[in-house]
């Protein structure tokens, strides 16, 4: 890892304060759209923030997926994406 591919020290930090707030005060999704079906999928949207939820016709309902660490799942996410800017304001 070289030194430019390095986390920010206060990303370390405020990194898990931040998702301790997000799953504290984040949205809960009790504001959901109606079923959309597209290219034979059907969901539901969050009015809220935007994620969309599988849906299903057969009972009806939205199909749960068990996201165990879903903090973990979305500070990985958060941190490849900065890799990928970075790797993209150097080639340009």
């Amino acid at each position: 890892m070289s030194a430019s591919d390095e986390v920010p020290l206060w990303d370390t930090v405020t990194q898990p304060l931040a998702n301790a707030l997000e799953l504290a005060f984040g949205c809960h999704h009790r504001k959901l759209s109606r079923v959309f079906t597209i290219e034979g999928r059907s969901y539901k949207v969050c009015c809220g923030c935007g994620r969309r939820f599988e849906y299903s016709l057969q009972t009806m309902s939205i199909r749960h997926r068990r996201r165990l660490f879903a903090a973990l799942t979305h500070l990985r996410a958060q941190r490849r994406l900065r890799r990928i800017e970075r790797q993209h304001g150097r080639s340009a």
